[in-house]
């Protein structure tokens, strides 16, 4: 299948609005407060996105995919955020608590017990597995010493005017391995077709690089 015509898994886009949800909540609202009769211009607590939520959330609980047209829509819709970035970090780290849950959650606790070098085979694997979920692309590779993603044609690489956007795969890869036993890992991006690069490039640093 071409991959421009290829469907995004639903908990993508369900962690995208997870995260705008989450971003748009005062922290300083107790927990029996409505944030919408406080703040109804609010994008993430309108109805709207109650609703695409809970349609995402039974797409994914029925592992269905959702129209690439639709997921970059709701990026580019992101994008325009002054706070992008940090929505698009919240994203990926929602994606990978999705990605870990159920039975995959009761592994990744095996995992963090076991040796590092069995940690970072597993920690590879579970790259390998939401890259290939989550990671739309022409062509993409994952590497290991140092864990790097590479990817052409990007889905997240389309928006936004400073690739902001792909920081959600950033932090998705940067979560799994934390979540995989591998410590806190920082995630570079220095290549980004968004800048005119021939590829989109995250590579691991830090606590993961060992």
């Amino acid at each position: 299948m071409d991959f421009q015509n290829r469907g995004v898994d639903a908990r993508l886009p369900l962690a995208l609005l997870q995260a705008v949800q989450q971003q748009d909540t005062p922290p300083e609202l107790m927990p029996d407060e409505n944030p919408h009769s406080f703040f109804p211009h609010r994008l993430g607590l309108s109805d709207v996105v109650e609703h695409q939520i809970r349609q995402f959330r039974d797409l994914a609980r029925r592992r269905r995919r959702v129209a690439q047209a639709e997921v970059v829509a709701l990026l580019e819709l992101i994008a325009r955020r002054p706070d992008a970035g940090a929505v698009f970090t919240a994203a990926g780290r929602e994606l990978a608590g999705l990605h870990f849950s159920g039975p995959r959650d009761l592994l990744r606790r095996i995992v963090r017990r076991l040796p590092l070098p069995l940690r970072r085979r597993a920690a590879l694997r579970a790259l390998r597995t939401a890259n290939a979920t989550y990671l739309i692309a022409a062509e993409k590779t994952i590497e290991t010493k140092p864990f790097e993603i590479r990817a052409t044609d990007a889905l997240t690489a389309r928006v936004g005017e400073y690739g902001a956007a792909c920081k959600l795969y950033g932090s998705l890869a940067a979560t799994l391995l934390e979540l995989c036993g591998l410590g806190r890992t920082t995630i570079a991006h220095p290549e980004c077709q968004r800048h005119g690069d021939e590829h989109c490039v995250w590579r691991a640093e830090g606590d993961g690089d060992r």
